[in-house]
């Protein structure tokens, strides 16, 4: 690990530095918004590090940034177009206000979907020639503009809906309770499931809970260690996904074209593998926190087939709704949702996901 001078000096000379330098080595700069603990970065940007360095035999290298030292969440777009970044691990597009309209998609409710899943299914949205709008593709619409090279991340687990004890049973329970959102989505669900959202990052559940701020949030379970919640949430709805979190790892076109065409390849080779086995990571260790809440914390995990019929319709329809007001939402703000959320549609199902009931027709109509 590099001093904080060296970084700070590496930092303000990086694009110098980066085009000094000839073709068949490159030292980049790679930073994160997140804590080391967190799934995104230590098995994922970490891991990418060392096998980056290690296929290139140390022809590219990495000076790494943690925890918003040198990007904040929701500033990677602009480190890396002012240079002052090379690579984004992750660049959370849902936290760059308006200018990644689409990006959350994989966030919309679904069911008997995981990572892997979702994973290969965002990718394939990236890869797909579909055209959503004049001429467009997702990969088109969504990045192109931005001067960046992304990749899919593994996504997270599904989204579960967590409490610090309440227990919603039944439909009435939702009605005022605080509960986090960490994205428009979130907010959709829970103002369409009755609640009350209250918006924030992960990083500031901790302390909401502990303060009783909020009485719970949508989260992946498998998450709850990056922000230290395992102790304080009690209850969970699971078996049908909140949605899972997706978004990019991602590297500014400068950058970009320094890299040889072999440098090219396997950072591509690389990127795509190393989403699969972060998925597989994100994925196993769901049980492992179920497992531990349930033998340190008395964690109550209830599959949202045994809650009433009631709940389960209203939960079915809550998730219908948020499909619905999401596209009609994005539509009339000028960007093609729906033809977003068919293609979505089409490849999670081909995944083996099912959508909420209703959802396929709403988007043929």
């Amino acid at each position: 690990m590099f001093s904080t001078i060296r970084k700070t000096i590496l930092a303000g000379v990086a694009g110098v530095a980066f085009a000094a330098v000839p073709a068949s080595a490159q030292e980049l700069i790679i930073s994160t918004g997140l804590g080391q603990p967190h799934m995104w970065v230590a098995h994922h940007m970490d891991p990418f590090i060392e096998r980056i360095q290690e296929a290139t035999n140390g022809e590219i290298t990495f000076t790494p940034f943690y925890a918003g030292e040198l990007t904040p969440v929701g500033r990677e777009l602009d480190g890396l177009n002012s240079g002052s970044i090379h690579v984004a691990a992750p660049l959370l597009a849902p936290y760059h206000e308006g200018r990644f309209p689409l990006s959350d998609i994989t966030q919309l409710p679904t069911y008997n979907t995981d990572s892997p899943m979702v994973t290969r299914a965002f990718q394939a949205m990236l890869d797909s020639d579909v055209e959503l709008a004049d001429g467009k593709t997702f990969r088109e619409y969504e990045i192109d503009d931005k001067n960046i090279k992304v990749w899919a991340l593994g996504a997270t687990a599904a989204y579960s809906i967590s409490t610090t004890g309440k227990e919603l049973k039944e439909p009435a329970d939702f009605r005022g309770t605080p509960l986090r959102a960490g994205s428009a989505i979130h907010t959709i669900f829970l103002e369409q499931v009755g609640s009350t959202p209250v918006t924030m990052p992960g990083s500031a559940a901790y302390e909401a809970l502990s303060r009783d701020t909020i009485e719970g949030l949508i989260i992946a379970i498998s998450d709850w260690p990056s922000y230290s919640i395992e102790q304080l949430l009690r209850y969970s709805i699971t078996d049908v996904a909140i949605g899972h979190w997706e978004s990019y790892l991602a590297v500014s076109n400068d950058a970009w074209e320094m890299l040889s065409d072999e440098q090219k390849k396997i950072f591509d080779e690389v990127a795509r593998q190393l989403a699969l086995d972060n998925a597989e990571k994100w994925e196993s260790t769901v049980g492992e926190v179920v497992e531990k809440s349930k033998a340190d914390d008395d964690g109550k995990f209830v599959p949202v087939t045994e809650l009433s019929q009631e709940m389960q319709d209203h939960i079915a329809k809550t998730s219908a709704n948020t499909w619905i007001a999401w596209i009609e939402q994005a539509e009339a703000n000028g960007h093609p949702a729906r033809a977003a959320a068919k293609l979505y549609a089409e490849l999670i199902t081909a995944e083996g996901g099912e959508l909420p009931e209703g959802v396929a027709e709403y988007l043929e109509d």
